[in-house]
């Protein structure tokens, strides 16, 4: 067993609509669209980040500070993952011929991503890794927020105040609030629409 204390950037990518879309669909091609979905995700994802664990709908990934060249690269992996996604789950629906209502429901996706910066345990039991410490209970806890109901975005990447900050990145085009945790209390958040990040990026 290897326990080992790091400093760096945890990111939680976790698909919008999942329980709807599996309680309303059929079981057998949701499963296969999510599978499809998830290995895009974790394509994109690990070209930069360690892929530590797939949480159902989600993927769970981090990066040691020291092995970070450009923190703004953080940046520009979610831009990819979030239009790699998108075009995954269009060309999908495009693609199929199936009238089930899995099939027919794949443009209701969506993907958001959680990001932070702070401090994990790594702890490796039995060949495979698992974080551990107060920053990587929040970067799950923020799943949970209030996004949705106060901008009505599906699709968004939310950062906290000490993730932009170590990244270095102008916080004027992102809309700012915060949220509140048991035993974590207020977090400040910084968000970004991935919509319009995906309509500018399909233009350019």
């Amino acid at each position: 067993m290897e326990r080992k204390t790091q400093t760096g950037y945890l990111v939680l990518a976790d698909i919008s609509g999942y329980t709807s879309f599996v309680a309303k669909t059929e079981i057998e091609h949701a499963d296969m669209a999510l599978s499809f979905l998830l290995e895009v995700m974790v394509e994109k994802l690990s070209s930069l980040l360690t892929v530590c664990q797939l949480e159902g709908d989600a993927v769970f990934a981090y990066v040691e500070e020291s092995k970070l060249d450009e923190a703004s690269a953080l940046l520009a992996l979610i831009d990819h993952t979030y239009l790699a996604f998108r075009d995954k789950a269009l060309a999908l629906y495009d693609q199929s011929t199936c009238p089930c209502r899995a099939c027919l429901a794949l443009p209701t996706l969506d993907l958001k991503f959680m990001l932070h910066h702070g401090e994990f345990l790594i702890q490796q039991v039995a060949g495979a890794k698992h974080l551990l410490g107060t920053d990587v209970n929040l970067i799950h806890r923020l799943a949970k927020n209030h996004v949705s109901e106060s901008t009505g975005w599906q699709g968004y990447a939310l950062f906290t105040s000490q993730g932009l900050e170590r990244m270095q990145t102008d916080k004027t085009s992102f809309v700012q609030q915060s949220e509140s945790y048991e035993h974590l209390g207020q977090v400040e958040t910084y968000i970004m629409d991935m919509h319009t990040r995906y309509e500018e990026m399909k233009d350019s």
